[in-house]
């Protein structure tokens, strides 16, 4: 039988087909009703930060705040109308994110049943609903991108198949505003074109869509002239074009993995909501199938009848019949889930899962095309949606992530759990600023420190903190980012992630604040930083914590000699005299376990002389070993690597103390510079070089990065 325009199935409502694809759609609201308790996250604060309290003009005249893409419909459009709505509800955010995925089901089930039938639209619409490609988009309320572009791509194509080429070219330009992945849908609509005619009529059909196409791309390039910083977050790289068949395979079948066990599963609950929302399109698929054969063969049998060729067969009709459906949707489905798919290979290094939602849906219409003309429908229908459903769900449960680009990672790169981890952070830090700070003054500036990254508290100039207190005139910063400007703008508060117990904390009025702010500018490279924290920590009434010692030593490594001399002076240390002989009293003192007297011996040599290394060398040993020195042990060793920067063993100790505050990347690098500088110490140093095994273990794409990954989840 040839496809026609036409439903591919007779017997039209008698099918059960609105049955079918009814619970597809509720299987898909059930499989995330969780995500209406999730709060906002990330990119969701700057979209409402430039959302609140202006007009849509305004809102579509200002830049993008991600300044990567032009999105005016899935960012601007669609945060300012729902933000206008709901008072910045996330629960209302969320619930719109879940009927765009339900809408996208049952578009899915109608555009596929014109071109395979009912039995094909229904399991299609049921792949849909389960895979856990759709996760990240209605978890995360930034995803309402990539769930417009599907919703409105698939009435695109409904619209295209149906014959209203200009309302399909609309819909299309309306997708590509939303996010740009569906570049290639007209490739996808001209596999679905059933009107048949040669190359002339098929390309004259499909003009509209490449004449919106060109429109976008006009607009598109426009858009970033003026704005600039086109493609932020684009990977390509030589091996994406090879990856993206992989990628496509894999999150059909739900192939992701934790980090060194291999392509396996340990079965995992996947929770009640999902084993219902998995029954229920089991069932609908079940249900659809057995009587869209019916209905085939009775048709088929009474044109036979009518025909006087067959009585028999009118009467008594085979027990398994095959349905009339032509293989053209499968390959319209794998043309249209590679043209959904080849996008992907310019982010193929930072690949998630949730990249390919559009390309599923064609992989839905090849599927459902497959089992609709199976010789057992219904059963394979069963047996097809089941187990890649849970297959699925084991992937949606995997408690890792990648953490290093890779098109070749065993997870993606953001999944369900990156944004649960992130999430629960997010919220603490939410209702921690209510609690802490009810109600801060117009102008203030919040300072943050300790915040783990991944959480995204603290981005650009602090939306969130606005977002939270709905003021405007509130700017949020990293303490590494303190400025002479930024303390004199206004008030100022300064709050310290606490990792024991997950909370922020307002330190702002704790003894010593600007002090440790300094020593971790310090740590981190960074002394302009250090050197604008010891001025907020004189302001603060510091002084009396070795603010001038302090203070000498990060004007040396900014090359003010003059000063730091001079604040040596002041702080009563040295800068000249010979110590060399307090240093050998000082190690003596140390062989005989004499700690405490070697330790009044070199405080004795820094009054001395303030810049001989070796004295600074010898007290931050001593220091280090006890908890309650240790910050003025750091001190002492990043004296020493200032005074004597060629020297290998100065780097050992100052990656040891890097290591110590989980500086790893930091504490690698300064071990490398030890072996760069004392190749033969460090080939027989066995305890450094098996610590920088270690530490490579522990950054983004080592296993024991992503043991560490569950902690603030489960916290």
């Amino acid at each position: 039988m040839s496809v026609g325009a036409a439903p591919v199935t007779p017997g039209g409502k008698q099918s059960g087909f609105g049955v079918g694809a009814g619970a597809a759609a509720l299987a898909a609201g059930l499989a995330h009703a969780t995500s209406l308790a999730a709060p906002f996250f990330a990119d969701d604060w700057l979209f409402l930060d430039q959302v609140r309290s202006r007009s849509l003009l305004a809102v579509l005249a200002s830049p993008d705040p991600l300044g990567n893409f032009f999105r005016p419909l899935g960012r601007q459009l669609w945060f300012w109308l729902w933000a206008s709505i709901s008072g910045e509800s996330p629960v209302v955010f969320h619930a719109a994110n879940v009927a765009l995925l339900m809408a996208s089901v049952v578009l899915l089930a109608l555009l596929v049943r014109r071109v395979s039938g009912a039995t094909a639209g229904v399991v299609a619409a049921g792949f849909l609903a389960l895979n856990y490609a759709a996760d990240v988009p209605v978890y995360w309320a930034s995803g309402s991108q990539e769930l417009l572009a599907l919703t409105l791509s698939l009435s695109a194509l409904l619209a295209h198949v149906s014959r209203r080429r200009v309302t399909a070219a609309a819909l299309f330009v309306a997708a590509l505003l939303s996010k740009e992945s569906v570049v290639l849908l007209p490739l996808a609509a001209a596999a679905l074109d059933l009107d048949g005619g040669g190359v002339r009529a098929r390309a004259r059909r499909l003009l509209p869509l490449v004449l919106a196409l060109l429109a976008w791309a006009g607009l598109a390039a426009w858009a970033t002239l003026r704005r600039g910083a086109p493609g932020a977050g684009l990977a390509p790289s030589t091996m994406g074009p090879l990856a993206v068949p992989v990628l496509l395979v894999r999150v059909t079948l739900g192939l992701e993995w934790p980090t060194g066990a291999g392509v396996a599963w340990r079965p995992t609950d996947p929770g009640g909501l999902i084993w219902v929302a998995l029954l229920l399109v089991v069932a609908g698929a079940w249900f659809v199938a057995p009587r869209v054969a019916r209905v085939a063969s009775a048709a088929r049998g009474a044109r036979k009848a009518r025909r006087g060729r067959d009585k028999v067969a009118a009467t008594n009709p085979a027990p398994e019949p095959v349905p009339e459906v032509s293989s053209r949707g499968i390959r319209a489905g794998l043309v249209w889930a590679v043209a959904g798919a080849l996008p992907v290979a310019v982010v193929a290094p930072l690949w998630s899962a949730y990249y390919l939602l559009f390309a599923l849906a064609g992989v839905g219409l090849a599927l459902g095309t497959w089992v609709a003309r199976s010789r057992r429908p219904g059963m394979t229908a069963v047996v097809a949606l089941a187990v890649l459903g849970w297959l699925s769900s084991q992937a949606r449960a995997l408690q890792e992530f990648a953490t290093a680009p890779s098109p070749w990672s065993a997870q993606s790169h953001v999944n369900r759990f990156y944004l649960d981890r992130g999430m629960v952070v997010v919220a603490r830090a939410v209702a921690d600023l209510r609690s802490e700070l009810p109600a801060p003054a117009p102008r203030t500036s919040f300072f943050f420190a300790g915040l783990p990254s991944f959480a995204a508290v603290q981005v650009a100039d602090g939306p969130l903190v606005r977002g939270v207190y709905r003021d405007s005139s509130l700017r949020g910063f990293f303490l590494s980012e303190m400025t002479r400007e930024r303390l004199a703008r206004g008030p100022w508060r300064v709050f310290f992630f606490d990792p024991p117990s997950g909370h922020l904390r307002d330190n702002t009025n704790k003894p010593g604040v600007f002090m440790s702010t300094a020593l971790g500018a310090i740590l981190n490279g960074k002394p302009e930083s250090a050197d604008i924290a010891l001025e907020a920590a004189r302001l603060n009434g510091e002084q009396k914590l070795g603010l001038e010692y302090v203070s000498a030593w990060v004007a040396f490594e900014l090359g003010d000699t003059a000063r730091t001399r001079a604040q040596l002076l002041h702080s009563g240390h040295g800068v000249g005299g010979d110590t060399r002989v307090i240093v050998d009293t000082a190690r003596r003192q140390l062989a005989r376990t004499d700690s405490l007297g070697a330790l009044i011996t070199l405080r004795e040599g820094l009054r001395t002389n303030s810049f001989d290394p070796n004295v600074h060398a010898v007290l931050s040993d001593i220091l280090l070993e006890r908890p309650e020195s240790r910050p003025e042990g750091q001190l002492e060793a990043y004296a020493t690597r200032l005074l004597a920067p060629r020297v290998g063993s100065v780097w050992r100790r100052w990656a040891y103390v890097l290591a110590y505050e989980l500086r790893i990347r930091e504490s690698i690098a300064a071990l490398d510079r030890y072996a760069e500088l004392d190749p033969v110490a460090w080939a027989a140093d066995s305890r450094a070089t098996r610590m920088r095994t270690t530490m490579v273990r522990m950054l983004p794409g080592g296993d024991l990065a992503q043991r560490a990954m569950k902690r603030e989840l489960t916290r």
